[in-house]
């Protein structure tokens, strides 16, 4: 599916283009606004940004100079080349382009308001077009040098080196031509080369890491970065809404926010990039959601701003990708009690400490720290949704009581660090004696939940997280019944069915998750096969997708995914740690 697509950000949105230059998804002004362009939602009616040139195209090539600047390079029937350099300049809601052409070509935008519902009003500029929403004041300006405006509003622009600037404003009083602007001066050459220069400078933190697999590295480590929203540095799960798990299907959701989860396995993945810096600005927006009144993380996702997450709604008037129905916004799992996210959380932070051995941040937010635990110790009885974000129905799953063991386990941790006493570990030992008397099957293998005969892969998760030795007997048990039943080549599925149906495709968490437990049992050698896999099928872009059809070898799900970029970096930062052994 989503192969042939890369990928942009500047930290406040981002972009999706395909291999024939078309801008297919770019929503403004942030990450979990309305797109102005979904052409991969609704190839009719979701709005498009393409460059045509002026010759047949036999041939389209995308590569990364450098993380979140996209090149393609379009190879023309005549033998001429043209050349398109994408980005997002930093600190701005818009999209720039430098054109290298040696031909003609025109440039056609077709921008949309609220997901395809309205058809912007086109006001002409000599050297512009501006679009204006016609129920409210947002609006756009597409600045374009060296061209001339053509037919079906497209700009026809000559051979050489041009730019084009679309850039968005929520008021056209504010906009490129009101009297601030025109004062200041627009200078799209100099922003092109500041931003460049500016993913350049990112980029050398994994430039020195020593690995065969540094495409991977460096994408994920780009991606990681390019879902952070810097205003708050809240990552979103991904940047796209309902790109289908199955074509065709109904499980397409809307990744576009702060889920807790994901913003701690991201955390994670940053420091095992050598980025504590990043790192340690999620975990304080995180810890600036913890409440005193109730569940510490009341919702297990927030919007970028920290707020209360939207409701679900689907979006009818779109067609979804390639049919796949319906196109949602926001997402009902914030409806849901989910468990596991603060155990998640305070594995982040521990691994923080054990890299910074940073007391006084410690001491500072220990209140917060201690409220977890004792909420985890008085309500660890209760049922939850899980990681899988079952609807409509609560189990005691053991992966989600695990990890209310974990929070309270390092939370215990972080206060002997200190100097102060773990007072959780009678806790602890009730509710691992309750997880081992009632999640263990009579095979002697960990559960899915309490009563079940079935596994799911996030117990693979268990000893990444310190809650059972990875040699331990009754996880080789849970490993392999997990290797027996949800293993699909290298890959593992999240589990066989759920209340959808079949779970069709391998989930890249949990098999990278595998690959990590394959490390820590001495199986290396497997581990690299599946990075050397994800390598083969990530593409020239080196960009990884939530799921991944084995029969098709395509991805399948929101594209990019963060937390599957996260834990190739964690993996083979264990590969790394484990040979220098």
């Amino acid at each position: 599916m989503v192969k042939s697509y890369g990928y942009i950000s500047n930290q406040l949105t981002g972009a999706l283009i395909s291999s024939l230059g078309e801008v297919v998804w770019l929503p403004m002004p942030r990450y979990d606004s309305s797109p102005v362009f979904a052409k991969i939602l609704d190839e009719e009616y979701g709005g498009e940004l393409k460059i045509l040139p002026n010759d047949e195209v036999v041939k389209g090539e995308m590569s990364y100079d450098v993380m979140n600047v996209l090149t393609l390079r379009l190879s023309l029937r005549s033998g001429k080349t043209v050349k398109v350099t994408y980005l997002i300049p930093i600190g701005e809601s818009a999209l720039l382009a430098k054109i290298e052409s040696d031909v003609e070509v025109r440039v056609i935008a077709k921008p949309t308001f609220e997901y395809g519902l309205y058809r912007p009003i086109v006001i002409y500029h000599r050297s512009a077009l501006q679009y204006l929403n016609p129920v409210n004041d947002d609006c756009l300006a597409l600045v374009y040098t060296e061209g001339k405006r053509g037919e079906d509003n497209s700009i026809v622009m000559q051979a050489g080196v041009n730019y084009i600037y679309l850039v968005y404003y929520k008021n056209f009083k504010h906009g490129l031509f009101s009297y601030k602007a025109e004062s200041l001066r627009l200078n799209v050459k100099k922003a092109f080369e500041n931003t460049v220069a500016y993913w350049k400078e990112k980029e050398k933190r994994v430039d020195k890491v020593n690995t065969r697999f540094k495409k991977l590295l460096k994408s994920s480590y780009g991606i990681l970065l390019g879902t952070i929203y810097s205003p708050t540095s809240a990552p979103v799960a991904s940047p796209a809404t309902s790109l289908p798990e199955i074509i065709g299907g109904k499980r397409n959701w809307d990744y576009r926010y702060a889920w807790i989860r994901d913003s701690s396995i991201i955390a994670e993945g940053l420091m095992d990039a050598g980025d504590v810096i990043n790192a340690r600005r999620i975990l304080n927006f995180l810890l600036g959601l913890i409440n005193f009144s109730s569940k510490p993380f009341l919702h297990p996702l927030y919007t970028i701003d920290g707020g209360d997450p939207p409701p679900e709604k689907e979006i009818r008037w779109l067609s979804g990708y390639k049919g796949s129905k319906p196109v949602r916004v926001g997402n009902q799992a914030s409806e849901q009690i989910q468990l596991d996210v603060e155990g998640f959380f305070m594995s982040a932070l521990w691994k923080y400490y054990e890299i910074t051995h940073d007391k006084e941040f410690i001491k500072e937010v220990m209140p917060k720290i201690e409220y977890i635990a004792n909420w985890e110790a008085e309500n660890w009885r209760l049922k939850d949704a899980s990681i899988w974000e079952e609807r409509g129905v609560s189990r005691h799953y053991t992966h989600s009581k695990a990890m209310m063991w974990i929070a309270m386990k390092r939370a215990g941790d972080l206060m002997k660090e200190i100097g102060e006493e773990d007072i959780w570990e009678d806790s602890r030992r009730e509710l691992r004696d309750w997880i081992f008397s009632n999640c263990v099957s009579k095979e002697g293998y960990l559960t899915r939940y309490a009563g079940s005969e079935e596994v799911d892969s996030a117990l693979l998760s268990l000893p990444l997280y310190g809650f059972i030795d990875v040699r331990d007997e009754v996880f080789l048990k849970t490993l392999k019944k997990i290797e027996g039943e949800l293993k699909s080549g290298l890959f593992v599925k999240r589990y066989l069915s759920d209340f959808m149906g079949e779970a069709k495709h391998p989930f890249l968490l949990t098999s990278l998750w595998l690959g990590r437990v394959y490390v820590r049992l001495g199986r290396a050698d497997e581990a690299i096969k599946i990075l050397e896999e994800l390598d083969r099928v990530s593409g020239d872009l080196g960009l990884l997708g939530e799921h991944y059809d084995v029969e098709n070898e395509e991805f399948t799900g929101n594209f990019p995914q963060a937390f599957v970029h996260a834990q190739v970096i964690s993996l083979i930062s264990d590969i790394s740690a484990n040979s220098s052994k």
